[in-house]
Order: structure tokens, then sequence, then C-alpha cells
């Protein structure tokens, strides 16, 4: 698949031409991501300050004590609503479960490494690191799964 980007500063809206001789599961992924608009998620900074954010700066999601904080890089936000609230919405956006709770986003995963008594970690980018339970290993690994294939997908157009 070929992908052509021009950055031209006069181009009031930004806009996306899609040229194909038939319609592929890649093809319609992008229409679908194209259409949708990512969630939006507002956080609490630690000085009270509503904050936007950018759900792709993420690392991971945790409840605690009927709180939920969303950890990126630099700080830690306060979120508003439940941990199954967001998982659901954020399950097209690489979020998933790995134990009851935690969201971790897979994008910011460096690696898994198995763990005893059939626990995995999972080892983020940043250095940090969380335990995928066992209840949860089953849906993870189907998690990665099918995000694998459409990665595969992918590939495949562009051979």
């Amino acid at each position: 698949m070929k992908l052509n980007l021009f950055h031209t500063k006069e181009v009031k809206e930004p806009h996306i031409d899609i040229h194909y001789r038939q319609m592929t599961p890649v093809i319609e992924k992008v229409i679908r991501l194209v259409r949708e608009d990512k969630p939006v998620l507002y956080g609490i900074s630690q000085r009270e300050e509503k904050v936007l954010l950018d759900i792709n700066a993420i690392y991971y999601i945790d409840s605690v004590e009927k709180r939920v904080f969303a950890y990126t890089k630099e700080a830690v936000y306060r979120l508003s609503g439940n941990l199954q609230q967001l998982e659901a919405e954020l399950a097209d956006y690489g979020y998933v479960r790995i134990n009851k709770s935690n969201l971790i986003n897979i994008y910011k995963v460096d690696r898994i490494k198995p763990e005893a008594n059939m626990r995995v970690m999972a080892i983020f980018d940043n250095g940090e690191k969380l335990y995928i339970n066992r209840s949860y290993k089953k849906n993870f690994q189907n998690y990665l799964e099918s995000r694998r294939e459409v990665l595969k997908i992918e590939n495949s157009q562009r051979d």
C-alpha cells in the first residue's frame, strides 16, 4: 500500500483521499478511524487543573478505592467514570484489562515477561511494571492476537 503525506500551510482543513481497487480490512479500518472521533478524556492534575489527555500518551489506568487515575510519562491524572466504562471506550485504541484494577496501553509496553504462578509481567518503555493476573491472561493474549492480525493485514498490503 502506498502512502503519500503532504504538509501544506495553505490547507484550511485536513483531508484524506483514499484510492482503492478493492475494499480491504485495512482500508475499512482507516475509514473507521477517520470517521470516528477518539474518546476525549479529561483528567484532573495534582494542582486540581482540568487537562485534556491524549489517549496515546497514557501508559496505564489504575483504579484505587473507587477512584480512577491515568498515568503518563510526566504525571498522574484523576479521571471521572469507572474502569469498566473506560475499558469499553478505549478497547479499540490499544487498551486492555490486565487485572481487576488496571487497563494498559499495549503500545507503551516494551516487553512481556513470564513470572511464577502463571502470571505475566508487562514492562513499559519507561521501566514501570504491572502484573497480568492469571484470570486476565487469556483475554490479554486474545487481545494481542487480534491486534497482531490487524498488523499482519496492514503489512501484507504494503508488500
